[in-house]
């Protein structure tokens, strides 16, 4: 498949469908999702070989924006908007008993980035080879990210989301129905108790059409600010009646350690996680698998403190009197500070 420079000019750039849905009928998108033509520039050097490049001093994907970058010479502007491409992530990928793959939404990189952007489309791959784009106006389906995407009977049921911050809702859980025979898109409408606005959770679907839904996190307002939680707790989506029900009650305390100029952990000292171990409280160190987390127990409860890029997020997975929770929580913010010499607040999550 050969791109123009005026087809790319034309195509280059992402855009909402006008009918629900609206066959998205372009040689440029299906040129970036195909990546069968000039291989990278990069592709004689070892980054190449895994369909990497460097650019600007930032690892890139081969096949993402710089794909087009590259070919037709075109410089980062922020001010000229972003390149569509198909290398996201949150995006789900379905495969359906028929061969077909369904792929649905996600984001390219952060906001951070020109080429940032959420996306509301949808992607058949057909056994045949054909490659189908559906996009939605996005009063029908907002741009959407990090969600679950369950096949129920014929459809696909898309709950969650992180989407565009002056987008989200916090409290409303936002689900939504794939026809997989037209790809038209629906609401669904839902009742009961709801996770809230969740994302980067999982979902099992049980063959009577229930939806569980664990993990992920929560957006959630607290004075007025935007906070995300860990999402604890499971709740199910009974998919035929629409309702949604809390299947457990852990009501775990959560903490998170920030430092006071909310600068990122990553880029300048690391705090380790030895260091993060109460001083003072008497605990038990468990192992654990998680590169970037420590565990112990504190009179029998599990807890885990895990370092992110932007803060230290501590969960007491059990029922701790609070005073001594937040006991707890403190040693770990002074060990924090201690180890990366910047000062650090704690925050209830």
């Amino acid at each position: 498949m050969q791109i123009s420079r005026e087809v790319f000019d034309e195509q280059r750039r992402p855009r909402f469908g006008t009918t629900n849905p609206e066959r998205m009928r372009l040689a440029f998108w299906e040129w970036m999702i195909r990546g069968d033509e000039t291989p990278p520039a990069d592709a004689g050097c070892v980054l190449g070989e895994f369909g990497l490049m460097m650019r600007a001093g930032v690892l890139k994907s081969g096949y993402g924006p710089y794909r087009a970058r590259d070919r037709f010479q075109v410089p980062l502007n922020r001010n000229d908007g972003p390149i569509w491409t198909f290398d996201r992530m949150g995006q789900t990928r379905t495969d359906l008993p028929d061969g077909r793959v369904v792929c649905v939404g996600g984001e390219h990189e952060d906001s951070y980035d020109p080429d940032f952007c959420i996306y509301n489309d949808v992607v058949v791959f057909d056994p045949d080879g054909r490659i189908e784009i559906y996009g939605y106006p996005k009063e029908v389906f907002p741009p959407t990210d990090f969600h679950t995407a369950s096949l129920v009977g014929d459809r696909l049921i898309v709950v969650g989301c992180l989407g565009y911050r002056d987008e989200r809702r916090p409290g409303h859980t936002p689900v939504y129905a794939l026809d997989l025979a037209d790809y038209r898109i629906s609401p669904v409408p839902t009742a009961g108790e709801a996770p809230g606005w969740v994302f980067e959770h999982e979902a099992d679907v049980s063959s009577d059409g229930v939806i569980t839904i664990r993990g992920g996190k929560v957006v959630e307002e607290r004075d007025g600010k935007e906070q995300h939680r860990r999402n604890v707790e499971e709740f199910a989506l009974d998919t035929r009646s629409g309702v949604w029900r809390r299947l457990t009650n852990r009501n775990w305390l959560q903490f998170v350690v920030r430092q006071e100029d909310r600068r990122w952990f990553v880029l300048e000292h690391s705090a380790g996680r030895e260091a993060l171990y109460p001083t003072v409280t008497a605990h038990t160190p468990e192992p654990c698998s998680e590169w970037n987390q420590i565990r112990f127990r504190v009179e029998g409860v599990p807890v885990s403190v895990t370092e992110g890029v932007s803060e230290i997020e501590i969960i007491v997975e059990g029922q701790l009197p609070e005073d001594l929770a937040v006991r707890i929580a403190e040693e770990v913010r002074a060990n924090a500070e201690r180890a990366i010499g910047k000062r650090c607040v704690l925050a209830r999550a």
